[in-house]
């Protein structure tokens, strides 16, 4: 813990270095900017950078991204999100990787425009041999050619016996376009890798209530298990731009100004993922019931996904109208080389699948407003599978409001059509999902502090789900399913009361999930000598009781369970942040109320929640 006390201090006296020759008044955005490749495609502007206090000492990736998630009870173990939502990316899909919520995403890369070096540090440290780390750097090598890296370190010993995580996740991208604008690139590389020890849950949790303090621990079910898995992309993409280009007076000097007419684009995306289950000694009839192609204690399990995918994609750029608006209609063709390997078979498929839309978007909020887009696969082993999407925006100086709808058809996951190991072999014909998903976001323009809704309904036929045996099974009725999230912040004076809270109701007992969940973030913000901003709160997650997914680690799946209630119980943070300049420094207590309430608390059965933990970290940006 040394360590993190000496970065911080450094941090703090680093950062406080000539504060008293500046204007600390002054609220300056930063130059520094970035875009995604969904912003290019469709010619809009950089966004600047969120240099925001709120929400810094929120970094597991659960609290942070989803509020209301599964996981075993220590972060960069396996989770899911626990809000619904059965639409998915048209095409293959192998199979549920409980993982990916901590990986670096390839599709959420961010490019970056700096005229010096961009930084981004993040560390927190704390009980039990937690480290998480962030490292971000970017840099413009030429005015029109930026790179950079991203790193992620996540390890935690964890409080419950066997229950190491450990993670590495690395990223290289690099964004350049021509001195005339007619040619652009962007290309990234990324690599995901972990092992998890995997102790299959508590085998008594009744002894685990009996217990209370920090050493809450008792026997679990696997004693010799483990689960490696890695994930690594290759992406490049190219646009060559048609259209007419010149030089525009802008005062006493002439700026070069292209509008793109037409746009051409190729692009290239290889993607694979590795998953190794190994187990030594260990049996037990429902996490681990057979043993196909080894008899013997020690079984090895591996499966690997592989996809290298092309694509043409051709977009026409209207005229840009008196509104700052422009209609964008564009099409592609894909084709996807697809391998599934798995212990017993190694098999390979293709895809063919064609696409277009047509959307119009608004250059001064650098956003889509209206649109509408056609997805289909024509051949191969997702033939007959589509997707139809629209929405539109209607706004004004005092609200934001988005309907949508959304048509699908897809093929279920792989791996629950066919799965070999030796724990578990199924081979099944599934029919293909059909989803109707109707919905509307609503927002305020015009209060302090912006109101939003989000309403979802789903309308679902031959949902497929693991049962209560962890075996795959097609539902035979309709399902009907609705989603609701608030979210809204009060303030009185120097005191502030953020809300996110999230409504769920399912027609289906074989989709489960909390009626009811949400997060609120309470806390007190004020000046400190003139150069310090904090905050002296408290973070409280919560979702109401339901019979939570179990978890196989030997297929990766959340399946049904009908013996253990989880949920209906708060787990609060108490938390002091505070920013001089670029820097953050925060410390909190995760979980402050163990053993206040009741002394059992589970987000998946069987795993407990993190016990009481102390953390401190440290958040460095550096830009211009």
């Amino acid at each position: 813990m040394h360590s993190i006390y000496r970065i911080a201090v450094f941090i703090l006296l680093q950062s406080s270095y000539g504060l008293l020759a500046q204007d600390t008044t002054r609220v300056v955005k930063p130059a520094t900017k970035h875009i995604t490749e969904f912003e290019i495609d469709r010619n809009l502007g950089y966004t600047q950078l969120d240099t925001s206090l709120n929400r810094n000492e929120i970094f597991h990736a659960g609290y942070k991204n989803h509020i209301i998630f599964q996981d075993l009870g220590n972060i960069g173990s396996a989770m899911r999100p626990l809000l619904f939502d059965a639409e998915r990316a048209i095409g293959f899909q192998y199979g549920l990787n409980p993982f990916e919520a901590y990986f670096i995403k390839p599709q959420q890369t961010r490019f970056y425009n700096t005229k010096s070096p961009y930084t981004d540090l993040f560390y927190a440290q704390g009980s039990n041999e937690l480290i998480f780390l962030q490292a971000k750097h970017a840099q413009n090598i030429l005015p029109r050619w930026n790179a950079g890296v991203d790193f992620q370190r996540i390890t935690s010993q964890g409080f419950m016996l066997r229950q190491v995580t450990s993670m590495y996740n690395y990223q290289f991208f690099t964004h350049y376009y021509s001195k005339d604008k007619r040619y652009e690139l962007l290309a990234h590389a990324t690599w995901n890798r972990g092992v998890n020890e995997e102790n299959g849950g508590n085998q008594n949790d009744s002894a685990f209530e009996e217990l209370t303090g920090p050493n809450k621990r008792v026997l679990v079910n696997l004693s010799n298990a483990q689960t490696r898995f890695k994930s690594r992309d290759a992406y490049i993409k190219q646009y060559y731009k048609f259209g007419k280009g010149g030089f525009m007076k802008d005062g006493e000097d002439s700026v070069y100004s292209f509008e793109p007419a037409f746009q051409l684009a190729h692009r290239m995306h290889a993607h694979e993922e590795i998953f190794i289950f190994e187990n030594n000694g260990t049996t037990d009839s429902i996490l681990l019931p057979n043993r196909y192609y080894d008899t013997t204690s020690a079984t090895y399990d591996s499966a690997y996904f592989g996809r290298l995918s092309n694509t043409i994609e051709l977009t026409w750029m209207g005229k840009l109208q008196a509104d700052s608006s422009k209609w964008i209609l564009r099409s592609g063709l894909q084709y996807d080389l697809i391998n599934a390997a798995q212990i017993a078979f190694n098999r390979l498929y293709d895809n063919f699948g064609i696409d277009g839309s047509l959307e119009k978007v608004s250059i001064k909020s650098n956003m889509v407003l209206h649109g509408i887009r056609a997805q289909y696969i024509a051949g191969g082993y997702n033939s007959g599978d589509y997707k139809l999407q629209a929405f539109y925006t209607l706004q004004n100086k005092y609200i934001l409001f988005t309907p949508q709808l959304t048509l699908q058809q897809y093929r279920p996951d792989y791996t629950m059509q066919l799965f070999k190991s030796n724990q578990f072999i199924w081979n099944n014909q599934f029919n293909a999902v059909n989803l109707v998903k109707a919905g509307a976001r609503f927002q305020t323009k015009t209060l302090r502090h912006n109101l939003s809704l989000i309403l979802q309904h789903y309308a679902l036929s031959n949902f497929v789900y693991a049962n209560e045996k962890a075996l795959p099974e097609q539902e035979s009725n309709a399902i009907q399913i609705t989603t609701a999230e608030l979210s809204k912040t009060f303030q009185l004076g120097k005191f502030f009361f953020e809300h996110h809270i999230i409504y769920q109701s399912s027609s289906s007992d074989n989709i489960r999930v909390p009626e009811f969940g949400g997060r609120v973030r309470y806390y007190f913000q004020s000046r400190l000598f003139k150069v310090m901003t904090f905050q002296l709160g408290f973070d409280a997650f919560y979702n109401t009781s339901y019979f939570g997914n179990a978890y196989n680690p030997a297929s990766r799946q959340f399946y049904l369970q009908n013996n253990k209630q989880i949920g209906n119980y708060p787990v609060i943070d108490p938390f002091v942040c505070a920013q001089i300049k670029r820097a953050i420094i925060f410390f909190k207590f995760e979980h402050a109320n163990q053993d206040l309430l009741n002394s059992g608390f589970y987000y998946t059965p069987t795993y407990p929640v993190s016990l009481s933990s102390f953390r401190l970290g440290a958040r460095w940006r550096m830009y211009n």
